[in-house]
């Protein structure tokens, strides 16, 4: 391996080029920095060494096994290598509205489910209806379907494999390399189109020259056990495997007083295994597999009405819920470093199993009175897909870059939902359908986005993606009561096309200024309502929703680095929105293309590095949404509400802590703060579905020796014990489901 004597910057590009490793750096950083040429056939750690010598620089391995050049004795904020645009870049480089933590982070905040990242991001609401059905919101898009086959506003992306049902999406964080929040439409560079945004999941890589692990053990309240493990192992020189899982178990944090049975309770086992092998100098290959499984006694869905016993924390229902969930999965990607860009291929399977048994009614038969019932819902879902994606990223030169690719998903999904309906006081059975549901789903799509660099520092980004979808569907309905409802309707086919187009202008005048103009336009799936009750329900596809988003933003950094401070301003614009309602005119509940709606807002993001030994984060998200038309034929005129899931204000503040203390080591901790203002869970703006504000703070405090090879941190969760709501119910019944109450615990680390 060669280096000669040039600019430092065109040097790390030519090195990385060379070994196939992925070098970043600021051109801040390099700008006017020479280097000496260097010996012949050494190592790529030779090498850095030898380039860096005299500069004030030095190397790291970072994020993603990616190497980070920065200046020594910094104090600047660690960096996070963001795949927004589908190669590595620096956070602050990348026109998108975007929130990432890197392992430091995720470690830190103790990130565990998709819900704690929420906490800290603005625009992003998590929540849940019950345990298969989490709410993922970006910018107030949403929606809550739970047929089989229908696609959400938000995509949940793992190693560039698209996760196809939000049942499975809800991953376990541990042990991850970086967690990246995209806001607004991902309609051109994102395997399947989204309107609202991806959260983008990344397990990293193992190092073929390191050989370590991690394992910690917590306890805690509510008789809580977890252990969780990583490790890397060196295979030789061009070989390196990576292990990870996570096991975790507590009781319940509620009950049914009706049966004992606990509620809220965790029971969840998840394993990671991934081996990297250099097949050639230029040809990489990483392959993958996970495999996850989770149960519980289902969601405490608590009366506040008949039959409430005033505890918040104790459901009134009367029958076993349960969830179970089995998911897996498998992956083979390679990287070619081919005309000095690089080639990769993106091939993966995937398969969730996922049963759960809940009450949609807050409460048991035996409080009802009248004609009412308890409906109770046994709903299992299978999911399986294959998807292939090929890429080509540009070198990056002079005159600017591109990417271009094809995607291909192959998706079969079925779904068996029974429900049973008891009637008021006598449990007298008055609903026992069925509901087979099966949809095949087929999505092809190709994708090219390209970068020009312009004079005065600008720089111009074009990019479209074209995407066809078709869907086949099937329904058999079994109605045990009245036999005449029953049918059977299948070989219901439909497809859709969309181009979906981005362009962004970018200006950076000075070091610190990246700004931003964009526009992008994202696009949902269309689909068949597989829960429908009647042959025309079933028989009337929905199209796809589309959403325009324009945007401004800006990325500064600020103090030699030490304070970043980034905002964007966006007015996305839906057309064609799925709603799911029932028309008073036709007599049928069904998904329809009724509305169309604007979502506005403000985001603001600042980290401030205020000393080696402290970091402090700071956000503010606000959202002003609202249906520009939507009624209902023969009902409600919903025209002016706001959407569903969209909170006008959410704000986060946080404090990490790594205090020396001389030959003891260090203590370090976290410190953090959350609110989100109230929001509706359904676009009719009804008092009973509305969430109230809530504030949420979690601490941490801990210790490490100087030789780091142990840790022990005590952790608190909801310090104040705040009882918010996750969602209301108003089905036949007033009802509520709480969030998680305060919990406590203490973790050991060993480092190997």
């Amino acid at each position: 391996m060669t280096a000669h004597a040039a600019d430092l910057g065109a040097a790390l590009v030519k090195l990385g080029r060379e070994s196939g490793r992925e070098i970043l750096f600021s051109a801040d950083a390099v700008r006017g920095q020479k280097t000496s040429a260097i010996p012949e056939n050494v190592s790529v750690e030779e090498a850095l060494n030898a380039l860096l010598s005299g500069t004030g620089l030095h190397w790291r391995v970072g994020d993603a096994g990616t190497i980070v050049i920065e200046r020594e004795h910094s104090v600047e904020l660690e960096e996070i290598v963001i795949t927004a645009q589908r190669r590595d870049e620096r956070g602050q480089d990348v026109p998108i509205a975007v929130t990432g933590f890197g392992p430091n982070a995720i470690e830190s905040y103790r990130l565990e489910r998709l819900r704690d990242i929420s906490r800290l991001t603005p625009g992003l609401l998590v929540s849940s209806f019950n345990q298969s059905s989490p709410t993922i919101a970006i910018r107030g898009a949403s929606n809550t379907f739970t047929q089989i086959g229908v696609n959400k506003p938000v995509a949940v992306v793992v190693d560039d494999v698209f996760i196809p049902r939000n049942s499975a999406a809800d991953f376990e964080l541990f042990g991850l390399d970086s967690i990246q929040v995209l806001r607004g439409p991902q309609g051109t560079l994102f395997g399947r189109n989204v309107t609202g945004g991806a959260i983008v999941l990344d397990t990293g890589k193992p190092d073929y020259l390191t050989n370590d692990a991690k394992v910690r053990l917590t306890s805690g309240d509510y008789s809580t056990h977890a252990v969780e493990a990583l490790g890397d192992a060196a295979l030789g020189d061009r070989a390196a495997l990576r292990l990870a899982g996570a096991f975790r178990e507590r009781d319940g944090y509620g009950r049914d007083r009706l049966t004992g049975r606990e509620q809220d309770d965790q029971d969840s086992l998840n394993l990671r295994a991934q081996v990297r092998v250099q097949l050639a100098d230029s040809l990489e290959m990483l392959l993958g597999a996970d495999y996850g499984d989770d149960q519980n006694g289902g969601r405490t869905l608590s009366s506040i009405g008949a039959g409430d016993d005033g505890d918040r924390r104790t459901s009134e229902l009367g029958i076993e819920q349960n969830f179970e969930r089995t998911q897996r999965g498998g992956s083979a990607r390679l990287n070619w470093q081919v005309g000095g860009g690089q080639l990769t291929s993106i091939t993966a399977v995937r398969e969730s199993e996922t049963a759960e048994i809940y009450s949609n009614v807050g409460a048991s038969y035996l409080f009802l009175s009248g004609t009412q019932s308890q409906l109770v819902s046994d709903d299992a879902d299978d999911v399986r897909a294959l998807t292939q994606e090929v890429r080509y990223a540009s070198p990056i030169t002079d005159f600017g870059s591109v990417v271009a690719g094809l995607y291909y998903l192959d998706e079969d999904a079925s779904r068996l939902l029974q429900t049973r309906a008891f009637a008021a006081g006598t449990g007298a059975l008055v609903t026992d359908q069925a509901a087979d549901q099966s949809v095949d789903s087929r999505s092809v799509a190709g994708f090219i986005d390209g970068t020009i660099k312009l004079p005065a520092e600008l720089q111009l980004t074009l990019g479209v993606r074209y995407t066809e979808d078709r869907k086949t569907a099937a329904l058999t309905r079994t109605d045990r009561i009245r036999a005449a409802n029953s049918f059977t309707l299948s070989g219901l086919e439909q497809s859709w096309n969309e181009w979906t187009p981005r362009a962004v202008l970018s200006w950076s005048p000075v070091k610190p200024l990246h700004a931003y103009v964009s526009y992008s336009k994202g696009y949902t799936a269309g689909g068949f309502n597989t829960d429908a009750t009647s042959v025309a329900a079933l028989s009337r596809p929905f199209d796809p929703e589309t959403v325009a988003n324009y945007e401004i933003g800006v990325k500064t950094d600020w103090w030699q680095d030490r304070l970043r401070i980034n905002a964007s301003a966006f007015h996305m614009k839906y057309d064609d929105k799925q709603e799911l309602f029932f028309d008073n005119v036709t007599r049928i509940l069904n998904i329809y293309n009724a509305a169309s709606a604007t979502s506005d807002g403000f985001e603001i993001e600042s980290r401030l590095q205020a000393a080696k030994w402290l970091t402090l984060n700071a956000s503010y998200g606000l959202l002003d949404t609202e249906y520009d038309e939507f009624i209902i034929p023969g009902g409600a005129v919903y025209t002016g509400n706001p959407l569903s899931s969209s909170p006008e204000d959410k704000v986060a503040f946080s404090a990490i802590v790594a205090v020396p203390l001389g030959q003891w080591g260090e203590i370090g901790g976290m410190a953090m703060y959350s609110s989100t203002s109230s929001y509706f869970t359904g676009a009719s703006a009804d008092p009973g579905l509305r969430v109230p504000a809530y504030d949420l703070v979690n601490v941490t405090i801990g210790l490490t020796p100087k030789d780091g090879r142990w840790s022990l941190a005590a952790f608190v969760r909801n310090l104040m014990d705040e009882e918010y709501l996750l969602t209301p119910s108003t089905q036949t019944v007033r009802a509520e489901y709480l969030g998680e109450p305060r919990t406590m615990g203490v973790s050991l680390t060993w480092n190997f």
